[in-house]
C-alpha cells in the first residue's frame, strides 16, 4: 500500500538522503559519500534552514518503509538554486529510493505535490533537470516545459494556466 503524508522536521534526514538521490540519478555515475555532498554549498543550500515559510515536503512510504519524497521552495534573486525563475516561483525536487524506482511512486508525488503548491496559492512551479535524466519525460507529461538552461542542466516551468 502506498501511502503520501506531510514531512516533519524529523524527515529532513530522509529528505537529505533523497536531495542525494536527486543529484546521483545516473547509476553509472560516480558517487561521492552523502558526507562528502554536505560540504559542496550547492547540495546544503537546498535544505539548509528547511521549515522557512513556503517550505513543503511530502514522502511517500510504500512496503512499510520511506520510499521517496518531494518538495518545494522559494528562493530569491541573491539565494537560489539552479531551476530559480522568480522569487514568486517556488523550486522543487522529487526523488524515488532506487530500490522503489519504476513503480509510479515519483508520479504520485509530483502529482501531490503539484495539488499542495496550488492550495499554498502558487500557480507555477520550477525545476532542474539533465535533459538525459528519464526524469524529463515524467516532468513534460505533467506539464512542465523548457524554459532555460543553466550548465548541463534545463530549467522546466510548470504553470497551472497550462494544464
Amino acid at each position: 500500500m502506498t501511502q503520501i503524508r506531510e514531512a516533519t522536521p524529523h524527515d529532513l534526514p530522509f529528505l537529505e538522503a533523497m536531495l542525494y538521490e536527486a543529484f546521483f540519478w545516473d547509476a553509472g555515475a560516480e558517487r561521492p559519500t552523502l558526507l562528502e555532498m554536505r560540504t559542496r554549498p550547492e547540495f546544503a543550500q537546498l535544505l539548509a534552514d528547511w521549515g522557512r515559510p513556503g517550505d513543503v515536503a511530502l514522502l511517500v512510504h510504500a512496503a512499510g518503509a520511506a520510499a521517496g519524497a518531494a518538495w518545494f521552495r522559494s528562493w530569491t534573486p541573491a539565494l537560489h538554486s539552479y531551476g530559480f525563475v522568480d522569487a514568486q516561483t517556488p523550486e522543487l525536487g522529487v526523488a524515488v529510493a532506487r530500490a522503489f524506482r519504476g513503480r509510479g511512486l515519483g508520479r504520485a508525488l509530483l502529482r501531490a505535490l503539484i495539488g499542495s503548491a496550488l492550495e499554498h496559492g502558487y500557480q507555477r512551479l520550477s525545476l532542474s533537470v539533465a535533459p538525459a535524466n528519464p526524469a524529463r519525460a515524467l516532468y513534460e507529461s505533467e506539464g512542465f516545459r523548457k524554459v532555460g538552461e543553466v550548465g548541463t542542466s534545463w530549467t522546466m516551468l510548470r504553470e497551472a494556466a497550462d494544464v
